[in-house]
Order: structure tokens, then sequence, then C-alpha cells
């Protein structure tokens, strides 16, 4: 895939989170559930139109491990409309990205799982720097 292709699906896929984002903000008066049942409701359709297409199973192979993704992904997705509901977008946007920061955090102290010296020097570089970027 060439480069400026590349760029252009980029942009579009920010446009697009954005425009979700702020179409949630807007609809900020109707309960989070509903708003989550209607976006789920959207991603089935696509969902069950690809699976049928490529003949991959509804189910999956490992049906309990797809049980519990889905009840993450709608645990998170209601927690984060919620959040758009209460707090600014930009401050629910980046707390919805700030996950994998403390997903390796996590990862390495209190369940001691393995994880590279550079994982922790670059969580403690994105701290750091984010101190010197608050004194601005």
């Amino acid at each position: 895939m060439n480069f400026k292709k590349a760029l252009g699906y980029m942009v579009i896929s920010t446009l697009s989170f954005t425009f979700m984002n702020a179409t949630v903000k807007y609809l900020a008066h109707l309960p989070a559930y509903e708003l989550v049942f209607f976006r789920s409701l959207g991603t089935l359709v696509l969902t069950l139109s690809f699976l049928t297409y490529h003949k991959i199973p509804i189910l999956g192979n490992k049906r309990k491990l797809l049980i519990y993704r889905g009840l993450a992904g709608v645990t998170s997705m209601t927690l984060y409309f919620m959040s758009l509901k209460y707090l600014t977008m930009g401050t629910a946007v980046s707390l919805r990205y700030i996950a994998p920061i403390f997903a390796a955090f996590f990862c390495h102290f209190p369940i001691k799982g393995k994880s590279e010296v550079s994982t922790m020097d670059i969580l403690r570089n994105c701290f750091w720097r984010g101190n010197d970027i608050k004194r601005f």
C-alpha cells in the first residue's frame, strides 16, 4: 500500500471518530446505554455481513473468550460514553487512550508479568514529559 493511500485512510478514520465523539457529546441528553445499543447495532450489521461473506463462524472457535471480550467491550463503550456526557471531549478521549499505559503498568507490577525494560522506560518518559508540558 502506498503512503498517500494509507495517510488518506488515517485521516478518514480520525475524522470519523471525531464525528462520532461529537455526536455522542451532542446527544448527552440520551442515556449512555441507548447510545451504546444503537452504535452496537451498526457494528453488528457490518460484522455479520463481513463474517457471512468470508464464511467465518459467527460464534467463533473460543466462545467463552468471545463472550468475555464482548462484555469488556460493552462495559468500555458504556463507560466511555458516560465520560463523554460528564467531561469535556478532550478529557474523555485522553482518558480512553491512556488505557495502554495502565495495562503495561499493571502487567509489570501487581501481576509480575514479563515486560521489557524499554516498556517501563517509555512509561516513565511519558509521565515525566507530561509533567514538563504541564508546567507551561
